[in-house]
């Protein structure tokens, strides 16, 4: 949990494009330091459904994550449905995984903390 918050206490930086996206390596070290259900899918994003017991706080969930999201100048990809918000992140001018975007998934956690 120590990790995870230094990530979610650091800044989001805009990507110019031009720069590789994570390797293996870096994105499993950066991935265990989130918490638990954070994913890498199939299409190399950064993946997680959260569960709640209703449509309003899914709604209210992603109200939250567009507030950060605004301030990071990091937007991920929300699905809100009945019970659940899917939230899928990674950086857009290089179609993969930066640091960023793990530092993003950190805060977004920290809404529910």
């Amino acid at each position: 949990m120590t990790i995870t918050c230094s990530l979610s206490h650091k800044k989001c930086i805009p990507c110019e494009g031009g720069v590789p996206p994570l390797e293996k390596k870096e994105i499993d070290k950066l991935l265990s330091e989130l918490q638990n259900g954070w994913i890498v899918n199939e299409s190399g994003h950064l993946y997680k459904k959260y569960k709640f017991p209703n449509f309003m706080q899914p709604i209210e969930f992603a109200n939250k994550i567009a507030e950060i999201a605004e301030q990071e100048v990091h937007h991920p990809d929300l699905t809100i449905s009945w019970g659940a918000c899917i939230v899928e992140i990674w950086t857009h001018k290089i179609d993969g995984l930066t640091e960023s975007d793990f530092i993003l998934a950190a805060k977004i956690d920290g809404i529910l903390v």
